[in-house]
């Protein structure tokens, strides 16, 4: 089996599937890569690179009609035409949040290939592992810019101006965010940018992203309220022993008015549960502003953004170049998919290492540790029960 690793088309998706150390690993296992030239290259990753640690370069032409399993980040890009290049024989494993769109979904399915989705992998523990790197990158993410967006954004009118020095202070984000996710620590002139001192912040969702946005923001000096549903989590979470943090099942709005940030980071797998809808909305706003970072974007999003006609417009969302976003209510949202782009190099060296030994199995003939369980589609059959509900579209027997 060749192993195919593509250029992503996605807008805004700086990772590559698998950084050349994975490759190198791959190879040195007895299989053969394809690199499409330039893969990498958002990353800080050449075309040499990949030729050093083993792999074959080649255009998006020949990669296709050479490989058996495409290992990418993000799903097919029906509007680029990326689904035309897939065949019966191709395997796909990559993020393909299915649920999102039927137009893909019918497109994957006309394809005939297999789809095997990175967020539908789920180890014994129940766990999702490849799933984890990414929510914990994207809840530091709204950690840091829950302090970024409360201290350097002005609202100006009907829009948003940033503060002289923010592409800077965005660089060195950047250049710290590995420092910053190992050690959820900051020093020196960075503190007293990005601060949260005495500031409420709320966050619905203890999981991986909810924890990880709690230990940047306590670090920033802000007052927590996590909402947390299972027991377990609630427990773990109060374990952390993060200073001024209350966790609690569910919150009530009246505790919403006195939020500086809201942080929503909660969903099922299926899609994001909708946990203030927009007359809650409007009435907390009116006691005060919000910098609202809606995590769960990618599967809907908690929250309803209401742009500036007063129109419910869930379409409209930021990107990494340009976040933020004034809502009806003159709150600062910030929904942007793909969180971890924002720092490629990172973010593509913990996905490719989460995912090559799942790389290996499939090219073994392995679909143990819970590879079988995340067959969404498979020769233009619907496996996964949530897809088929999401859609409409009838399931197929296992």
């Amino acid at each position: 089996m060749i192993v195919g690793v593509p250029k992503e088309l996605k807008e805004y998706e700086n990772r590559v599937s698998l950084t050349p150390r994975s490759v190198a690993s791959i190879v040195s296992h007895g299989s053969k890569v394809i690199v499409e030239s330039g893969a990498g290259a958002k990353c800080g990753f050449s075309d040499d690179d990949y030729v050093s640690a083993g792999a074959a370069i080649a255009n998006a032409d020949e990669l296709y009609a050479k490989s058996d399993l495409i290992v990418k980040v993000k799903e097919i890009q029906v509007s680029k035409g990326e689904h035309l290049r897939l065949e019966p024989k191709h395997t796909v494993f990559c993020f393909n949040h299915f649920e999102s769109s039927k137009e893909m979904t019918e497109a994957a399915a006309r394809s005939g290939a297999t789809f095997i989705s990175f967020e539908k992998v789920v180890d014994s523990e129940g766990n999702t592992p490849i799933l984890m790197p990414m929510s914990r990158i994207a809840g530091t993410l709204a950690g840091i810019w829950a302090g970024c967006f409360s201290n350097h954004v002005l609202r100006h009118g009907s829009s948003l101006r940033m503060k002289a020095g923010f592409d800077q202070l965005k660089a060195r984000i950047a250049g710290d965010f590995e420092q910053i996710a190992s050690t959820q620590k900051f020093a020196g002139e960075l503190a007293l940018s990005l601060s949260l001192h005495d500031k409420l912040v709320v966050i619905f969702g203890g999981g991986n992203v909810g924890e990880s946005a709690a230990r940047i923001c306590s670090a920033l000096g802000a007052k927590l309220l996590i909402g947390e549903k299972r027991d377990l989590r609630r427990k773990h979470l109060q374990s952390l022993g993060l200073n001024r943090c209350t966790v609690s099942a569910a919150i009530d709005s009246d505790l919403l008015k006195g939020a500086s940030v809201i942080i929503g980071a909660t969903y099922d797998r299926e899609r994001a549960d909708r946990v203030v809808d927009e007359n809650v909305l409007k009435q907390v706003s009116e006691t005060r502003k919000k910098v609202i970072i809606d995590v769960s974007i990618d599967q809907g999003g908690n929250f309803p953004f209401i742009d500036q006609a007063g129109r419910y417009s869930p379409e409209s969302m930021g990107t990494i170049m340009n976040p933020a976003q004034l809502d009806y209510f003159g709150n600062i949202f910030v929904r942007v998919p793909n969180m971890p782009s924002t720092v490629p190099r990172y973010a593509s060296g913990a996905l490719s290492a989460a995912i090559t030994p799942y790389v290996q199995a499939i090219v073994a003939g392995s679909m143990e540790n819970g590879l079988a369980g995340a067959v969404s589609i498979r020769q233009g059959m619907i496996l996964d029960e949530a897809v088929s509900r999401a859609h409409g579209m009838p399931l197929a027997k296992a």
